[in-house]
């Protein structure tokens, strides 16, 4: 089932510090960690973006929007992704998450809520989330105040959660919430 009024956006600016390179471009069984994202994401969405900086993206054959600022944190990916959004939500995955399910991708999709993200055992998972546009104005101010914390997001806006135990039944050791951070993660 693929949701017609949600669009997704796969997030591929961050500093990769950890890494020592960036990550979307990185391949793990073959193929590339954004596009692994974006083919999981597109399972549950017609519409897949990827937003980043880096002109290598647009080898990976989709549409991809820049980010808008120049602070390289998810916070300003979201921005660019919700400044360019023709649907009421924009699923949000980070270029990481190489074992992403489908199924818990769309684990969040039900709720009226400004934010919905699944509660994983570290607490809530903004990088794999549903933000709709009228966050827009709140992300820009946060931005611009150089509060870039999504965590605090999700609080402020009294985001709607998808407890942990949903999760599993859907994936049992929350693989899909597991970032590839360190190259080792992606042997």
């Amino acid at each position: 089932m693929k949701l017609a009024h949600v669009e997704a956006a796969v997030l591929c600016g961050g500093a990769s510090t950890r890494m020592g390179r960036d990550k979307a471009t990185l391949l793990y069984d073959g193929v590339p960690l954004a596009l692994r994202v974006a083919r999981a994401l597109g399972a549950c969405v017609e519409r897949v973006r990827l937003v980043g900086r880096d002109p290598a993206l647009g080898a990976l054959g989709l549409e991809l929007l820049p980010d808008r600022h120049p602070a390289r944190a998810p916070m300003v990916g979201i921005a660019a992704a919700l400044a360019a959004c023709e649907a009421s939500a924009v699923l949000v995955g980070a270029c990481d998450l190489v074992q992403l399910d489908p199924r818990v991708a769309l684990a969040p999709a039900d709720g009226g809520a400004d934010a919905i993200a699944p509660l994983g055992p570290r607490g809530p998972e903004p990088l794999l989330a549903i933000y709709r546009p009228r966050l827009l104005p709140e992300l820009e101010r946060r931005i611009a105040r150089g509060e870039l914390r999504l965590q605090a997001l999700l609080r402020d806006v009294g985001a709607l959660f998808v407890p942990e135990a949903d999760l599993r039944a859907l994936d049992p050791e929350l693989r899909s919430l597991t970032n590839a951070n360190f190259p080792a993660d992606l042997v």
